[in-house]
């Protein structure tokens, strides 16, 4: 049940979360971050496939997004009859209404992800309190191209200084990726973020390796992490990561949907979801 969504908070990766029936064979599914904890504009769940492992065929109104842990699997659309490796390191996005699913490869897969906004019929199963809240819109009215892309961390098209010396935005508005984003970021040891704000998104941090800390300026706390931990900070919570405990914070996440405002800052598509700059009188 979710509590105090206002505030910045840490879950945990737990095989014992709530399970998912999305595995046809050969593995299972958990809730990492759900709207049974308070989120709505991203979900996070982890597939957990033993080799040959296999996924149930899945579709959602919205778009979603995913990124491999370990181990490998094929991406399987079967909107458009084809198939895709999806490797360690790499990410898939998903448009709205595709039929999409995955098949893990000789070494089994780990992966982690899910649909954004959240898809409520995944949990229909489970006993839960939905957060309350007016649905969200799509940015700027944009609506994703239907299919499974395949995308790779070491493959960025754009890298934010504003985040990490090593923010690398993979999954993102600027290839056409609206409500399901996700960067890949190695923050070293001794860098911290700018302060920061995302107004209509939520900003969700997987933590892949190494430990840091992210304050909640809003609140005026700080919360310490480590890898397994997800970070989630709610619409409207000023925030800053560090990695200010003698390691790296290795990750993926970020927020959903595109910030907008956030890209324009960074020097990337600076005039808004429409790539139209507004008119100014005089």
């Amino acid at each position: 049940m979710a509590d105090q969504p206002e505030r910045i908070r840490i879950f945990r990766d737990d095989p014992r979360a709530p399970e998912l029936l999305i595995v046809e064979r050969g593995g299972r599914a958990w809730v990492v971050v759900w709207p049974g904890l308070g989120a709505r504009l991203r979900s996070i769940h982890h597939i957990s496939l033993e080799p040959s492992g296999k996924t149930v065929e899945l579709e959602h109104p919205n778009e979603a997004v995913y990124y491999t842990m370990s181990g490998g699997a094929e991406a399987w659309d079967g909107s458009f009859d084809r198939r895709m490796d999806l490797p360690s390191g790499a990410m898939a996005h998903v448009g709205p209404d595709t039929r999409y699913g995955f098949t893990a490869g000789s070494e089994g897969a780990e992966i982690i992800g899910g649909p954004c906004p959240s898809d409520d019929r995944l949990y229909a199963h489970l006993e839960y309190k939905r957060p309350v809240g007016p649905e969200p819109e799509n940015p700027g009215g944009r609506l994703a191209a239907r299919g499974v892309r395949v995308f790779y961390r070491n493959q960025p098209t754009a890298i934010v200084p504003m985040i990490a010396k090593d923010a690398r935005l993979i999954v993102w508005a600027g290839v056409g990726a609206y409500t399901a984003n996700m960067n890949y970021v190695d923050m070293q040891a001794g860098e911290r973020n700018k302060d920061h704000v995302h107004v209509e998104s939520e900003d969700t941090i997987y933590i892949l390796d190494g430990m840091g800390s992210i304050e909640d300026l809003t609140n005026g706390t700080r919360l310490e992490f480590e890898a397994g931990d997800v970070v989630h900070v709610p619409v409207g919570v000023w925030h800053a990561v560090s990695g200010d405990r003698d390691d790296h914070v290795e990750s993926v996440g970020g927020p959903c949907p595109a910030d907008w405002n956030m890209l324009a800052a960074a020097g990337l598509m600076p005039h808004g979801p429409l790539g139209i700059k507004e008119h100014q009188d005089g």
